[in-house]
């Protein structure tokens, strides 16, 4: 009888040289103007405990909460060192804002994990703006964007060193009401054609916009979020197993 994945222990040493983060962001409406990638965000509510709390045990590769810290100021997520730190999940919610970062989301470029998440979050919202992305290097560096924006078509950003691109990035951002005339260079190389590699003179200001400035971290940062170490699925432990600990 298959009982299973087997969980590895807590201490299992993860690969120095494995590195990456995958995040969701959830905003609902209504939407303010666009935030430009020269202002941060400001007057965002207070971050929501029991809100983030709901948040991470509605994900599919959560089983429960183990752990739950005090809310602590917004930061960069780390590089995980050991098999424990892979269920360490942070939530942030601001109003009517929900940023999740996942160490189980990260992908290795065959689909999984943040697609279905993904997915699950349109189902839940399906009015709302909805970004997930997947930043890797595990010795050679992988990208995902997902980007579901009410009233334009769907924008997926892929690849390792060459990016696919479906959708149309500048249309994306028209929707959220950029005037490319006047701030298209802040986010795109001088190009006829969308799909060629290096688009974008800079991704981050891209994402920052998209975003509406949740994955932007600052020196004097004043938003908050919880963390918890979660107990998962069996989902979850086969994502974290196969994309982790696949070598």
């Amino acid at each position: 009888m298959n009982s299973g994945p087997t969980r590895l222990p807590p201490d299992a040493p993860v690969d120095i040289r494995h590195h990456g983060h995958a995040h969701l962001v959830v905003l609902q409406p209504p939407f303010g103007p666009p935030l430009l990638p020269s202002r941060r965000p400001t007057a965002v509510a207070a971050h929501d405990p029991e809100a983030a709390r709901a948040e991470v045990l509605a994900l599919d590769l959560v089983a429960a909460v183990r752990r739950e810290d005090a809310p602590a100021r917004l930061g960069l997520p780390g590089s995980p060192s050991v098999r424990e730190h892979l269920d360490e999940v942070s939530v942030a919610v601001w109003g009517s804002t929900v940023k999740i970062t996942d160490p189980a989301l990260v992908e290795d470029g065959l689909g999984g994990a943040l697609d279905d998440a993904f997915e699950a979050q349109r189902k839940r919202f399906p009015d709302a703006r909805i970004v997930g992305v997947c930043e890797r290097d595990f010795g050679a560096s992988y990208l995902k964007v997902l980007a579901a924006v009410p009233g334009a078509p769907d924008l997926v950003i892929e690849g390792w060193s060459d990016l696919e691109i479906t959708g149309d990035p500048r249309a994306t951002l028209a929707h959220l009401g950029v005037d490319l005339d006047e701030s298209g260079a802040e986010y795109f190389e001088d190009e006829e054609d969308v799909e060629d590699e290096g688009v974008f003179a800079d991704y981050y200001a891209f994402l920052h916009t998209l975003t509406d400035g949740a994955l932007s971290v600052y020196s004097r940062e004043e938003r908050q979020e919880s963390t918890f170490l979660v107990e998962r699925t069996a989902e979850g432990e086969n994502c974290i197993d196969a994309v982790w600990f696949s070598g």
